[in-house]
């Protein structure tokens, strides 16, 4: 009879196990508290920086950041979305205007103009920012970005040329859209 009694309760539905520690969130809580700090303090020096510009006319976007069109063209044209392919010139710059790396260093390999960037939107790693706005661009416009780091390097930078968390200009020509039909 005992062995008929641990059989039975043996066959029973395994019951789940609360974890033994607990682990607290600090470390996300803390996270979040300074994010919201440095996107408050770049969102003040975007302000006063565009405040300052009594030239151009800039938009706020809905995905985050700041951008004005240098030149505009025909709003009838197309504009690229997921899954077209286009070419692109960009470059980047500090938000005091110096070049961190220039339109030929940025160019995608094989192409005939060194500045030339083939990027298929939406498809593949990119800056946040420049993918956002490449899909409110019109060919042969010219926008200029104001990014925070979290549109463009976040908390990791690149390389030696920009730093973590430091908010960029970044100026991209749409030069030619490659529609794809899915």
């Amino acid at each position: 009879m005992v062995i008929v009694a641990l059989l039975l309760a043996s066959c029973s539905k395994p019951k789940a196990r609360k974890p033994i520690t607990k682990t607290k969130s600090n470390f996300i809580q803390a996270s979040i508290k300074q994010n919201k700090i440095i996107n408050k303090e770049q969102e003040l020096l975007f302000k006063k920086m565009m405040d300052k510009d009594t030239i151009h006319q800039y938009i706020n976007s809905k995905q985050g950041f700041y951008y004005f069109i240098k030149s505009k063209k025909d709003s009838t044209q197309i504009q690229p979305k997921k899954g077209d392919e286009v070419v692109i010139n960009y470059e980047i710059r500090s938000i005091d205007g110096k070049i961190i790396l220039p339109k030929e260093k940025l160019g995608s390999y094989g192409q005939k103009n060194k500045a030339d960037r083939l990027y298929k939107v939406d498809g593949e790693n990119f800056i946040q920012g420049v993918q956002d706005a490449i899909k409110q661009m019109h060919v042969g416009e010219t926008a200029v970005l104001l990014l925070p780091s979290n549109k463009a390097f976040g908390v990791t930078g690149f390389e030696k040329y920009i730093a973590p968390n430091q908010p960029l200009i970044i100026e991209v020509y749409l030069k030619k859209i490659i529609t794809k039909n899915n």
